[in-house]
């Protein structure tokens, strides 16, 4: 209902944030912005939300409660998008200001958080986890459910990364039990995306889809575009693991469609790949080493280490692709396509894309 009302006054928030960022009083425009982060997470408008969440946070420097909830929100929507220096300065800036001033505690474990996922993304799961239990430990303390579910799919993330199978089902059930409890719809969705991927990775794409078409279903009755684009990419790897090439293409395309709206490189990345696999299967050799070489390109930029599960369901289209090209023709292919930016990469794709 909240979320149908901001869509309504959307524009006369614009407005009011216009207004009070040309005042002299700064601080109004920082709580507007930190305010409406979620709802600009959940529909989507990562790139916008960041512009006026930057704009507020230059316009007042003061150490302050609301600075410390828009370092949060600008934080998130980066992390989102794959620009985890500017979400690690965020958090470390945030954890700076509650030392100086007064921060709820479920703000400063997110702060935790974010730089848990930064972690992460860097592949470092010791780190990672050390941060996401201390997320949790004050969470909990702070009787912040949302928090404590948030860092227990985290915690699963990475032990099912790190091998520890049953140890991430522990986390993974006590996570979606309380989303469920929550009846929080957006961290329902991305506790059974974080599940469902799990299972794709441990070879059951069929748990793996169910669990992300449940997720992809409850952002789209809801009208919610962030972190459906994890939904559809882990949809089209399920499609593509079954040998459902065409499905696999047009769900990988639309996740690629919508992380370029987003401004989402990492899992643009995974897509692009997705759709590289398709093209090994039709044996387009010089597609597979473009788009593979466009994704590596982004990862790097993006600072993600792959991990080796997601590495093996690439591998054997990666081995059938390569043999069909010289090693030389192979290598520029590779080569052009990390040359390609973000939206030409997108472009090349999509276009290119069969059926497309």
């Amino acid at each position: 209902m909240w979320l149908e009302r901001l869509d309504l006054e959307h524009d006369n928030m614009r407005a009011a944030l216009s207004w009070m960022l040309e005042s002299e009083e700064a601080e109004p425009g920082l709580r507007l912005s930190g305010a409406l982060w979620r709802f600009w997470w959940m529909r989507g408008n990562y790139i916008e939300g960041r512009r006026w969440l930057e704009e507020a946070l230059a316009k007042d420097g003061r150490p302050s409660a609301a600075r410390a909830k828009a370092l949060e929100a600008v934080g998130w929507l980066a992390d989102d998008q794959g620009d985890i220096d500017r979400a690690v300065e965020a958090a470390e800036e945030g954890l700076s200001l509650s030392a100086r001033v007064e921060i709820e505690s479920s703000v400063t474990a997110s702060f935790l958080r974010m730089l848990g996922s930064a972690a992460y993304v860097h592949g470092d799961h010791e780190q990672a986890a050390r941060l996401y239990e201390e997320s949790l430990a004050l969470s909990r303390q702070a009787r912040d459910e949302r928090g404590v579910a948030s860092s227990l799919l985290q915690l699963g993330n990475v032990s099912g990364d790190r091998g520890n199978h049953e140890e991430a089902k522990t986390y993974y059930e006590e996570g979606l039990a309380l989303s469920r409890k929550l009846d929080d719809k957006a961290l329902l969705a991305s506790a059974l995306i974080s599940v469902g991927a799990e299972f794709l990775l441990q070879g059951d794409p069929e748990r793996g889809a169910v669990l992300n078409e449940e997720a992809a279903e409850l952002y789209r009755e809801r009208g919610n575009r962030g972190h459906l684009q994890y939904a559809l990419d882990n949809l089209g790897w399920a499609a593509l693991v079954r040998g459902n090439l065409q499905q696999a293409e047009v769900l990988h395309r639309e996740s690629l469609a919508l992380s370029r709206q987003l401004g989402d490189k990492l899992v643009a990345a995974e897509a692009l790949e997705g759709l590289a696999c398709s093209a090994s299967a039709r044996g387009e050799a010089e597609r597979v080493a473009r788009l593979f070489g466009a994704a590596e390109a982004l990862r790097e930029a993006v600072g993600y280490r792959q991990e080796p599960r997601e590495h093996a369901l690439r591998e054997p289209y990666l081995v059938a692709a390569r043999p069909r090209l010289s090693k030389a023709r192979w290598d520029a292919a590779w080569a052009e396509g990390r040359r390609l930016g973000f939206e030409e990469a997108i472009a090349y794709a999509l276009e290119n894309a069969w059926g497309g």
